[in-house]
């Protein structure tokens, strides 16, 4: 079975700064995962695709974890 997820966050003025941070994390190679990652104007698209529900929630953990730290990291060098 194959499991997909999308999610679109609508970031504004620092979409690209972003994505650029994020772009090193799609190197990486997994067995039970594949994940893509795009900038369509303001907006960064993840998908996710994963062979088992433990694997999705696995991998939406560690994305979702990195594009908060991100949008907190680069709220705090605007200050």
């Amino acid at each position: 079975m194959i499991i997909l997820a999308e999610f679109e966050f609508d970031l504004g003025t620092i979409s690209r700064i972003i994505y650029e941070s994020l772009l090193p994390e799609l190197e990486e190679e997994y067995q039970r995962t594949r994940s893509t990652l795009r900038l369509e104007q303001d907006t960064l698209i993840l998908n996710v695709e994963a062979d088992d529900l433990v694997s999705m929630r696995a991998a939406l953990n560690g994305w979702l974890r990195l594009v908060k730290i991100s949008c907190e990291m680069t709220s705090m060098h605007k200050l």
